[in-house]
């Protein structure tokens, strides 16, 4: 596991201690296990150990988006799938590359949070 370095995991407990994550999406053991790693490992080769250190990874990484990237995840790549097959069943056939584009999922999702923050909806 060559990205599982010490720095690296140094800089993932940093990052997540800044942005006040560490102490609400962690318990004591996976806390644990990540400063120990970082402060004792050069680099992890244990695969156990770097799959237990992969899924605190995962856990840090998803409370560290901003909540537009949430819903952008969420809602706006759903909504896009279901506008591209409706644009595409009314004869659009360019429909079909909408789903990939990030650009217009950016502005459907953009444009329900706009929509949601209306005071009378």
């Amino acid at each position: 596991m060559k990205l599982l370095t010490s720095s690296f995991l140094f800089n993932v407990k940093l990052k997540a201690l800044r942005r006040g994550v560490w102490l609400k999406v962690l318990d004591s053991v996976e806390r644990g296990i990540l400063s120990l790693a970082a402060r004792v490992v050069d680099r992890v080769e244990s695969v156990v150990l770097g799959v237990e250190l992969l899924k605190i990874i995962k856990k840090l990484r998803n409370a560290l988006k901003s909540e537009f990237i949430r819903h952008l995840e969420g809602y706006g790549v759903n909504r896009v799938r279901v506008l591209s097959n409706l644009a595409f069943e009314w004869g659009n056939k360019n429909a079909r590359i909408w789903v990939s584009d990030i650009g217009f999922t950016r502005y459907v999702t953009l444009m329900k949070l706009n929509r949601s923050n209306l005071i009378f909806e």
